[in-house]
Protein backbone atom coordinates (compact mmCIF):
# COMPACT_ATOMS: atom_id res chain seq x y z
CA UNK A 1 0.00 0.00 0.00
CA UNK A 2 1.37 3.55 -0.57
CA UNK A 3 1.92 6.28 1.55
CA UNK A 4 -1.21 8.20 -0.27
CA UNK A 5 -3.62 5.21 -0.28
CA UNK A 6 -2.54 4.57 3.44
CA UNK A 7 -3.60 8.35 4.18
CA UNK A 8 -6.61 8.02 2.24
CA UNK A 9 -7.72 4.78 4.33
CA UNK A 10 -6.94 6.55 7.61
CA UNK A 11 -9.20 9.61 6.71
CA UNK A 12 -12.19 7.14 5.71
CA UNK A 13 -11.52 5.27 9.27
CA UNK A 14 -11.45 8.53 11.10
CA UNK A 15 -15.03 10.07 8.98
CA UNK A 16 -16.65 6.67 10.28
CA UNK A 17 -15.86 6.92 13.86
CA UNK A 18 -17.03 10.65 13.67
CA UNK A 19 -19.58 9.72 11.49
CA UNK A 20 -20.20 13.52 10.13
CA UNK A 21 -18.55 13.34 6.53
CA UNK A 22 -21.07 11.30 4.68
CA UNK A 23 -24.71 10.95 4.74
CA UNK A 24 -25.94 8.54 7.07
CA UNK A 25 -27.69 5.46 5.19
CA UNK A 26 -31.08 4.52 4.62
CA UNK A 27 -32.48 2.67 7.85
CA UNK A 28 -35.89 0.69 8.49
CA UNK A 29 -37.81 0.46 11.12
CA UNK A 30 -39.42 -2.36 11.06
CA UNK A 31 -41.82 -4.28 13.40
CA UNK A 32 -43.30 -8.00 13.10
CA UNK A 33 -46.82 -8.17 14.80
CA UNK A 34 -48.75 -11.51 15.91
CA UNK A 35 -52.06 -10.02 16.68
CA UNK A 36 -54.00 -12.49 18.43
CA UNK A 37 -57.38 -13.61 17.26
CA UNK A 38 -61.10 -15.52 18.99
CA UNK A 39 -61.62 -17.79 15.98
CA UNK A 40 -65.98 -16.68 16.00
CA UNK A 41 -66.61 -20.74 15.01
CA UNK A 42 -64.77 -22.28 17.97
CA UNK A 43 -66.44 -24.46 20.32
CA UNK A 44 -64.43 -23.68 23.01
CA UNK A 45 -65.72 -20.17 24.49
CA UNK A 46 -63.32 -20.14 27.22
CA UNK A 47 -61.01 -18.09 24.85
CA UNK A 48 -61.03 -14.56 25.32
CA UNK A 49 -58.70 -11.37 24.18
CA UNK A 50 -57.14 -9.21 27.43
CA UNK A 51 -56.04 -5.59 27.21
CA UNK A 52 -52.60 -5.96 27.43
CA UNK A 53 -52.46 -7.45 24.08
CA UNK A 54 -52.59 -11.33 24.97
CA UNK A 55 -54.81 -13.96 24.40
CA UNK A 56 -56.10 -15.97 27.02
CA UNK A 57 -58.07 -19.38 27.98
CA UNK A 58 -59.48 -19.99 31.13
CA UNK A 59 -60.93 -23.51 32.65
CA UNK A 60 -62.72 -22.98 36.43
CA UNK A 61 -60.13 -20.71 38.21
CA UNK A 62 -56.72 -21.70 35.84
CA UNK A 63 -56.12 -19.42 33.52
CA UNK A 64 -52.93 -19.28 31.01
CA UNK A 65 -52.22 -16.18 28.56
CA UNK A 66 -49.97 -16.17 25.78
CA UNK A 67 -48.72 -12.66 24.51
CA UNK A 68 -46.42 -12.35 21.57
CA UNK A 69 -43.06 -10.43 22.60
CA UNK A 70 -41.98 -8.13 19.92
CA UNK A 71 -38.13 -7.70 19.29
CA UNK A 72 -39.50 -3.94 20.59
CA UNK A 73 -40.80 -5.42 23.44
CA UNK A 74 -37.84 -7.56 24.15
CA UNK A 75 -35.61 -4.91 23.65
CA UNK A 76 -37.49 -2.53 26.69
CA UNK A 77 -37.26 -5.47 28.48
CA UNK A 78 -33.39 -5.51 28.07
CA UNK A 79 -31.93 -2.30 27.38
CA UNK A 80 -28.77 -2.58 28.43
CA UNK A 81 -28.35 -5.56 26.24
CA UNK A 82 -30.04 -4.59 23.09
CA UNK A 83 -28.32 -1.11 22.63
CA UNK A 84 -24.52 -2.38 22.09
CA UNK A 85 -24.71 -2.98 18.19
CA UNK A 86 -23.45 -6.07 16.64
CA UNK A 87 -22.32 -6.68 20.52
CA UNK A 88 -25.63 -6.85 21.62
CA UNK A 89 -26.21 -9.83 24.36
CA UNK A 90 -30.08 -9.81 24.33
CA UNK A 91 -30.71 -13.22 23.54
CA UNK A 92 -33.52 -12.97 22.16
CA UNK A 93 -33.01 -10.21 19.50
CA UNK A 94 -30.27 -8.28 17.53
CA UNK A 95 -30.72 -5.14 19.84
CA UNK A 96 -30.54 -1.92 18.16
CA UNK A 97 -27.83 -3.77 15.21
CA UNK A 98 -28.84 -3.04 11.79
CA UNK A 99 -28.32 -5.26 8.84
CA UNK A 100 -26.91 -3.26 6.25
CA UNK A 101 -27.62 -5.29 3.48
CA UNK A 102 -31.28 -5.21 4.36
CA UNK A 103 -31.79 -1.81 5.73
CA UNK A 104 -33.66 -3.09 8.64
CA UNK A 105 -33.07 -5.05 11.88
CA UNK A 106 -34.26 -8.89 11.11
CA UNK A 107 -35.65 -10.94 13.59
CA UNK A 108 -33.86 -13.15 15.47
CA UNK A 109 -36.69 -15.40 16.72
CA UNK A 110 -40.29 -15.52 17.30
CA UNK A 111 -41.36 -15.09 21.31
CA UNK A 112 -44.28 -15.69 23.01
CA UNK A 113 -44.22 -15.29 26.92
CA UNK A 114 -46.74 -18.21 28.35
CA UNK A 115 -48.01 -17.26 31.75
CA UNK A 116 -50.26 -20.11 34.13
CA UNK A 117 -52.52 -18.79 36.80
CA UNK A 118 -53.60 -21.92 38.89
CA UNK A 119 -56.24 -20.87 41.45
CA UNK A 120 -58.20 -23.71 41.71
CA UNK A 121 -56.41 -27.40 40.59
CA UNK A 122 -53.88 -29.27 42.70
CA UNK A 123 -50.91 -29.38 39.77
CA UNK A 124 -51.17 -28.58 36.62
CA UNK A 125 -47.62 -28.86 33.96
CA UNK A 126 -46.72 -27.68 30.46
CA UNK A 127 -43.94 -29.01 28.11
CA UNK A 128 -42.40 -25.81 26.67
CA UNK A 129 -40.88 -28.27 23.92
CA UNK A 130 -43.99 -29.99 22.91
CA UNK A 131 -45.34 -26.51 21.58
CA UNK A 132 -45.24 -26.09 17.65
CA UNK A 133 -45.88 -23.33 15.67
CA UNK A 134 -47.28 -23.33 12.24
CA UNK A 135 -48.00 -20.74 9.19
CA UNK A 136 -49.95 -20.66 6.63
CA UNK A 137 -47.04 -21.03 4.91
CA UNK A 138 -45.83 -24.12 5.19
CA UNK A 139 -44.09 -23.75 8.25
CA UNK A 140 -44.04 -26.32 11.13
CA UNK A 141 -41.64 -25.11 13.89
CA UNK A 142 -40.81 -26.78 17.04
CA UNK A 143 -39.97 -24.58 20.69
CA UNK A 144 -36.12 -23.73 21.14
CA UNK A 145 -34.78 -25.68 24.52
CA UNK A 146 -32.04 -24.19 26.39
CA UNK A 147 -29.04 -27.09 26.72
CA UNK A 148 -27.80 -29.13 23.66
CA UNK A 149 -29.89 -32.13 25.18
CA UNK A 150 -32.79 -30.49 23.75
CA UNK A 151 -34.71 -32.93 21.24
CA UNK A 152 -35.33 -30.30 18.57
CA UNK A 153 -33.02 -26.41 18.45
CA UNK A 154 -31.52 -25.35 21.41
CA UNK A 155 -30.05 -21.99 22.44
CA UNK A 156 -26.54 -23.60 23.47
CA UNK A 157 -25.78 -25.03 20.33
CA UNK A 158 -27.09 -21.83 18.30
CA UNK A 159 -24.67 -19.42 20.02
CA UNK A 160 -21.61 -21.40 20.33
CA UNK A 161 -22.06 -21.85 16.57
CA UNK A 162 -21.71 -18.05 16.63
CA UNK A 163 -19.33 -17.42 19.49
CA UNK A 164 -15.48 -16.59 18.10
CA UNK A 165 -12.36 -17.79 20.30
CA UNK A 166 -11.89 -14.21 22.07
CA UNK A 167 -12.36 -13.78 25.80
CA UNK A 168 -15.13 -12.00 24.74
CA UNK A 169 -17.02 -13.83 22.93
CA UNK A 170 -17.05 -16.46 25.84
CA UNK A 171 -18.04 -13.42 28.04
CA UNK A 172 -21.36 -12.66 26.06
CA UNK A 173 -21.87 -16.32 25.69
CA UNK A 174 -22.54 -16.70 29.03
CA UNK A 175 -24.67 -13.54 29.64
CA UNK A 176 -26.95 -15.02 27.35
CA UNK A 177 -27.13 -18.14 28.72
CA UNK A 178 -27.67 -16.60 31.60
CA UNK A 179 -30.56 -14.81 30.79
CA UNK A 180 -32.04 -18.10 28.47
CA UNK A 181 -31.96 -19.85 31.74
CA UNK A 182 -33.58 -17.19 33.84
CA UNK A 183 -36.70 -16.14 31.31
CA UNK A 184 -37.33 -19.40 28.92
CA UNK A 185 -40.04 -20.86 30.00
CA UNK A 186 -38.25 -24.47 32.18
CA UNK A 187 -39.01 -27.82 31.65
CA UNK A 188 -40.55 -30.43 34.43
CA UNK A 189 -42.11 -27.17 35.93
CA UNK A 190 -45.31 -27.80 38.10
CA UNK A 191 -47.46 -25.17 38.86
CA UNK A 192 -49.53 -26.13 42.64
CA UNK A 193 -52.86 -24.70 43.42
CA UNK A 194 -52.37 -20.89 44.12
CA UNK A 195 -49.15 -20.46 42.42
CA UNK A 196 -48.74 -18.51 39.28
CA UNK A 197 -45.61 -19.85 36.62
CA UNK A 198 -44.46 -17.94 33.25
CA UNK A 199 -41.86 -17.82 30.93
CA UNK A 200 -40.88 -17.81 27.03
CA UNK A 201 -41.13 -19.88 24.38
CA UNK A 202 -39.34 -19.69 21.88
CA UNK A 203 -39.49 -20.65 17.55
CA UNK A 204 -37.36 -19.70 14.20
CA UNK A 205 -38.71 -16.35 12.99
CA UNK A 206 -41.56 -16.75 10.33
CA UNK A 207 -41.59 -16.19 6.64
CA UNK A 208 -42.51 -12.23 6.02
CA UNK A 209 -45.17 -13.33 3.25
CA UNK A 210 -46.99 -15.48 6.22
CA UNK A 211 -50.75 -13.79 7.03
CA UNK A 212 -51.63 -16.73 9.72
CA UNK A 213 -49.78 -17.92 12.62
CA UNK A 214 -50.96 -21.12 14.80
CA UNK A 215 -49.44 -22.13 18.36
CA UNK A 216 -50.47 -24.85 19.93
CA UNK A 217 -49.41 -25.95 23.60
CA UNK A 218 -49.88 -29.64 23.24
CA UNK A 219 -50.61 -31.80 26.39
CA UNK A 220 -51.28 -29.59 29.27
CA UNK A 221 -51.27 -31.73 32.18
CA UNK A 222 -54.94 -30.59 34.52
CA UNK A 223 -54.58 -33.40 36.36
CA UNK A 224 -52.07 -36.50 37.76
CA UNK A 225 -53.51 -39.71 38.95
CA UNK A 226 -51.64 -42.10 41.09
CA UNK A 227 -47.83 -42.16 40.86
CA UNK A 228 -47.87 -38.75 39.51
CA UNK A 229 -49.07 -39.97 35.80
CA UNK A 230 -51.34 -37.47 34.31
CA UNK A 231 -54.50 -38.05 33.66
CA UNK A 232 -56.19 -35.31 32.20
CA UNK A 233 -54.56 -33.48 29.33
CA UNK A 234 -55.33 -30.92 26.34
CA UNK A 235 -54.07 -29.42 23.61
CA UNK A 236 -54.40 -25.62 23.82
CA UNK A 237 -54.59 -23.73 20.34
CA UNK A 238 -54.15 -20.00 20.34
CA UNK A 239 -54.46 -18.18 16.05
CA UNK A 240 -52.67 -15.18 15.34
CA UNK A 241 -52.82 -12.75 12.38
CA UNK A 242 -49.15 -11.94 11.18
CA UNK A 243 -48.40 -8.35 10.46
CA UNK A 244 -45.29 -6.74 9.19
CA UNK A 245 -44.80 -2.65 9.73
CA UNK A 246 -42.39 -1.02 8.14
CA UNK A 247 -41.31 2.71 8.35
CA UNK A 248 -38.46 4.08 5.91
CA UNK A 249 -36.10 6.77 7.64
CA UNK A 250 -33.32 8.71 6.06
CA UNK A 251 -31.54 11.23 7.48
CA UNK A 252 -30.09 13.30 5.59
CA UNK A 253 -26.72 15.09 5.94
CA UNK A 254 -24.67 15.55 8.85
CA UNK A 255 -27.32 17.52 10.66
CA UNK A 256 -30.12 15.14 10.33
CA UNK A 257 -32.76 17.52 10.08
CA UNK A 258 -34.61 15.70 7.10
CA UNK A 259 -36.47 12.92 8.09
CA UNK A 260 -38.89 11.16 5.17
CA UNK A 261 -40.91 8.16 5.49
CA UNK A 262 -42.46 6.08 2.95
CA UNK A 263 -45.58 5.03 3.11
CA UNK A 264 -46.49 1.52 1.53
CA UNK A 265 -50.55 0.79 0.79
CA UNK A 266 -51.57 -1.98 3.11
CA UNK A 267 -53.04 -3.59 0.77
CA UNK A 268 -50.28 -4.24 -1.65
CA UNK A 269 -50.93 -4.73 -5.21
CA UNK A 270 -53.69 -3.29 -6.59
CA UNK A 271 -53.59 -5.58 -9.56
CA UNK A 272 -52.09 -8.77 -10.37
CA UNK A 273 -52.63 -10.41 -13.74
CA UNK A 274 -51.93 -13.93 -14.60
CA UNK A 275 -51.56 -15.28 -11.15
CA UNK A 276 -52.32 -19.05 -11.30
CA UNK A 277 -55.06 -20.79 -8.16
CA UNK A 278 -52.83 -21.99 -5.58
CA UNK A 279 -49.45 -20.80 -6.73
CA UNK A 280 -48.49 -18.86 -2.95
CA UNK A 281 -45.06 -17.19 -4.64
CA UNK A 282 -47.36 -14.76 -6.90
CA UNK A 283 -49.92 -14.11 -4.05
CA UNK A 284 -50.82 -10.72 -2.84
CA UNK A 285 -49.41 -11.57 0.34
CA UNK A 286 -45.69 -12.75 -1.43
CA UNK A 287 -45.31 -9.92 -3.55
CA UNK A 288 -46.19 -7.59 -0.70
CA UNK A 289 -43.81 -9.14 1.07
CA UNK A 290 -40.87 -8.94 -0.92
CA UNK A 291 -42.01 -5.36 -1.80
CA UNK A 292 -41.70 -4.20 2.06
CA UNK A 293 -38.39 -6.08 2.66
CA UNK A 294 -36.92 -3.86 -0.49
CA UNK A 295 -38.50 -0.29 0.96
CA UNK A 296 -35.09 1.27 1.65
CA UNK A 297 -33.97 1.19 -2.59
CA UNK A 298 -37.42 3.05 -3.02
CA UNK A 299 -37.03 5.64 -0.17
CA UNK A 300 -33.85 6.34 -1.52
CA UNK A 301 -35.38 7.88 -5.14
CA UNK A 302 -37.37 9.74 -3.70
CA UNK A 303 -35.43 10.81 -0.84
CA UNK A 304 -32.64 12.01 -3.80
CA UNK A 305 -35.29 14.09 -5.71
CA UNK A 306 -37.05 15.55 -2.47
CA UNK A 307 -33.72 16.77 -0.87
CA UNK A 308 -33.01 19.02 -4.25
CA UNK A 309 -36.29 20.38 -3.76
CA UNK A 310 -37.80 18.75 -7.21
CA UNK A 311 -40.16 16.31 -5.17
CA UNK A 312 -43.24 16.66 -3.57
CA UNK A 313 -45.30 14.39 -1.17
CA UNK A 314 -47.57 12.19 -3.54
CA UNK A 315 -47.99 8.50 -4.92
CA UNK A 316 -46.10 6.35 -7.48
CA UNK A 317 -47.79 3.46 -9.24
CA UNK A 318 -45.45 1.02 -11.36
CA UNK A 319 -46.16 -1.62 -12.89
CA UNK A 320 -43.86 -4.78 -13.42
CA UNK A 321 -43.51 -8.06 -14.88
CA UNK A 322 -42.65 -11.13 -12.77
CA UNK A 323 -40.81 -14.00 -15.12
CA UNK A 324 -41.79 -17.74 -13.91
CA UNK A 325 -37.88 -17.79 -12.72
CA UNK A 326 -38.50 -15.05 -10.20
CA UNK A 327 -36.59 -12.28 -11.92
CA UNK A 328 -38.34 -9.10 -13.01
CA UNK A 329 -37.96 -9.00 -16.64
CA UNK A 330 -39.83 -5.05 -16.89
CA UNK A 331 -40.78 -2.19 -14.70
CA UNK A 332 -42.50 0.98 -16.03
CA UNK A 333 -44.14 3.95 -13.85
CA UNK A 334 -48.10 3.58 -14.78
CA UNK A 335 -49.24 7.17 -12.66
CA UNK A 336 -46.95 9.10 -10.71
CA UNK A 337 -48.27 12.16 -8.54
CA UNK A 338 -44.77 13.15 -6.88
CA UNK A 339 -43.67 16.13 -9.53
CA UNK A 340 -40.29 14.42 -10.59
CA UNK A 341 -39.86 11.64 -13.56
CA UNK A 342 -36.30 11.02 -11.87
CA UNK A 343 -38.18 9.37 -8.66
CA UNK A 344 -40.14 6.61 -11.58
CA UNK A 345 -37.09 6.27 -13.21
CA UNK A 346 -35.08 5.46 -10.11
CA UNK A 347 -37.97 3.45 -8.83
CA UNK A 348 -37.61 1.47 -12.55
CA UNK A 349 -33.58 0.59 -11.90
CA UNK A 350 -34.50 -0.47 -8.67
CA UNK A 351 -37.69 -2.89 -8.62
CA UNK A 352 -35.86 -4.69 -12.18
CA UNK A 353 -32.77 -5.62 -9.40
CA UNK A 354 -35.97 -7.94 -7.40
CA UNK A 355 -36.03 -11.34 -7.13
CA UNK A 356 -38.87 -13.36 -6.13
CA UNK A 357 -39.18 -17.52 -5.64
CA UNK A 358 -39.67 -19.19 -8.71
CA UNK A 359 -43.01 -20.95 -9.56
CA UNK A 360 -42.89 -24.85 -8.26
CA UNK A 361 -43.95 -25.88 -12.31
CA UNK A 362 -44.30 -29.53 -11.13
CA UNK A 363 -47.34 -28.64 -8.24
CA UNK A 364 -49.10 -27.00 -10.87
CA UNK A 365 -49.39 -29.49 -13.37
CA UNK A 366 -49.99 -32.22 -10.85
CA UNK A 367 -53.77 -33.35 -12.21
CA UNK A 368 -56.38 -32.87 -10.41
CA UNK A 369 -57.81 -35.52 -7.71
CA UNK A 370 -59.64 -38.80 -9.04
CA UNK A 371 -58.18 -37.78 -12.71
CA UNK A 372 -56.47 -40.70 -14.11
CA UNK A 373 -52.01 -39.45 -14.98
CA UNK A 374 -49.29 -41.42 -17.16
CA UNK A 375 -50.82 -43.57 -20.48
CA UNK A 376 -55.00 -43.59 -19.06
CA UNK A 377 -54.47 -40.01 -19.22
CA UNK A 378 -54.12 -39.88 -23.16
CA UNK A 379 -56.75 -42.30 -23.56
CA UNK A 380 -59.45 -41.30 -25.48
CA UNK A 381 -63.21 -42.31 -26.35
CA UNK A 382 -66.51 -43.58 -25.38
CA UNK A 383 -65.24 -45.06 -22.04
CA UNK A 384 -62.12 -43.14 -21.36
CA UNK A 385 -62.34 -40.60 -17.93
CA UNK A 386 -61.34 -36.86 -18.91
CA UNK A 387 -58.26 -35.88 -17.67
CA UNK A 388 -57.61 -31.99 -15.79
CA UNK A 389 -55.70 -29.79 -18.17
CA UNK A 390 -52.05 -28.81 -17.32
CA UNK A 391 -51.11 -25.50 -16.07
CA UNK A 392 -48.54 -23.60 -17.79
CA UNK A 393 -47.02 -20.55 -15.57
CA UNK A 394 -47.39 -17.55 -17.33
CA UNK A 395 -45.01 -14.15 -16.13
CA UNK A 396 -47.69 -12.27 -13.98
CA UNK A 397 -48.01 -8.76 -14.30
CA UNK A 398 -48.51 -6.19 -11.34
CA UNK A 399 -49.87 -2.72 -10.68
CA UNK A 400 -48.31 -1.92 -7.56
CA UNK A 401 -48.89 2.15 -6.10
CA UNK A 402 -46.21 3.30 -3.23
CA UNK A 403 -47.10 6.49 -1.45
CA UNK A 404 -44.17 8.68 -0.25
CA UNK A 405 -45.36 11.14 2.62
CA UNK A 406 -43.14 13.06 4.27
CA UNK A 407 -42.79 13.49 8.51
Amino acid sequence: MSKEEGRLSWIIALCGLLSGCFLFPTAVKRETLLLPVVESAATDVAYSLQDNGAISWELAGLRLEVEHMTDAKLNALFPDESGRGKYSTNPYTYGNWTDTRLGYTPNRFTVFKVTVFNRTLPKVMIDPLAAVLETDQGQFLRAYGITSSSPYGNFENYYRSQRGQSGNEFYRFELRMGMVRSYNYEEDQPIFKGENYGGFIVFDPVYPETEQVVLTLKDFVLRFGAFDKPVEKRDLRFVFKHKVENRVVQKGAASGNTTTTLMISEDGPSQITGHLPGDRTRSLSAIRAVARQRLSGLNRCFVAAFDKGEATEGAVTMRFTIEVGGAVSEAKVDNASVGSPAVGQCMQQEIMRWAFRPIDIGALQTPTAGTPSGENALASGPGARPTAPRLTPLPVLVTYPFAFKVQ
